[in-house]
């Protein structure tokens, strides 16, 4: 399924795709009580679900692929942590 093809369908469907499909990859925080969940689909693109912790409700989804005008994922970046290896040395 294209980002096209997933993009026309209703919110109830595109939910139990993300569900059915997609992996987890992240979450960060849009605001105190605005979780948003990063999913990698097996096409390729990514969507996020984004979820009121307070309201305890899913309020909606937003697709877009990597290094479109939509990119997201570097909002994920601050998140990621490397293993300490230690110096290099040769």
């Amino acid at each position: 399924m294209t980002i096209h093809d997933f993009n026309h369908l209703s919110a109830e469907v595109q939910l139990a795709n993300v569900f059915q499909r997609g992996t987890y990859l992240a979450r960060r925080w849009d605001d105190f009580h605005q979780a948003v969940n990063l999913y990698r689909m097996p096409s390729g693109f990514f969507v996020e679900v984004n979820y009121d912790t307070e309201k305890n409700e899913i309020e909606f989804l937003f697709a877009f692929e990597a290094g479109g005008e939509d990119d997201r994922l570097p909002d994920y970046a601050i998140f990621v942590e490397l293993p300490e290896w230690g110096p290099y040395t040769e």
